[in-house]
């Protein structure tokens, strides 16, 4: 999943999973890639409603039910692996989230794109989103989610410009338009939801 900062992907990955359970806030929130396995969960004879729960690969054989402690062991292991300032690592935290309302999938939340540095990241941030991302969607067999707020002309998206960099052809990218409820009165996404 590849998008400005603050281009909606967390709002996509939780209407996805049907939960609330990301860190939230302005500027940089996602600084380190976020692997985020859905498993589904079937119901047995013994338990016909199983609840939802959430596992770190860091806290194994921890089991969460309460989604609002994912989020701050998020926030927790972040901090942990990325610093307390607003750097980025391409360390990764693994989590699988079990669920009836999901299939089987894998998706990698990555840092928003940014072009300017902020007080307390590196003059090189830029770069290293950047070379983190294209780590992720240069692989052959990834599927790229390109993230671009309808506020933002197409052709001022940078997910579709590194998506388009890696991809040319278009086969593994998948546009997502995002905020359409924030574009200006009048004006409709049509054109944007049709490619034109």
């Amino acid at each position: 999943m590849v998008g400005a900062q603050s281009s909606g992907k967390s709002s996509v990955l939780e209407s996805i999973v049907g939960r609330d359970f990301l860190p939230r806030g302005t500027g940089i929130v996602t600084r380190c890639p976020l692997i985020l396995s859905l498993r589904r969960l079937e119901p047995t004879a013994e338990d016909k409603d199983p609840a939802d729960f959430a596992e770190f690969a860091h806290r194994e054989g921890t089991k969460y039910t309460n989604f609002e402690l994912v989020r701050h062991e998020i926030e927790s292991q972040t901090a942990t692996l990325a610093g307390g300032d607003k750097g980025i690592t391409d360390k990764p935290i693994s989590l699988v989230i079990h669920s009836q309302r999901v299939m089987d999938l894998t998706l990698v939340d990555l840092p928003g794109i940014t072009k300017v540095p902020v007080k307390g990241q590196p003059a090189d941030i830029a770069s290293q989103i950047k070379s983190l991302v294209l780590s992720y969607i240069r692989r052959p067999n990834a599927l790229i989610l390109a993230l671009s707020p309808a506020t933002v002309d197409l052709a001022n998206s940078d997910a579709l410009q590194l998506a388009r960099s890696v991809d040319p052809q278009g086969d593994r990218t998948i546009g997502v338009i995002t905020k359409i409820d924030l574009m200006d009165a009048g004006t409709d996404a049509t054109d944007l939801l049709r490619g034109s």
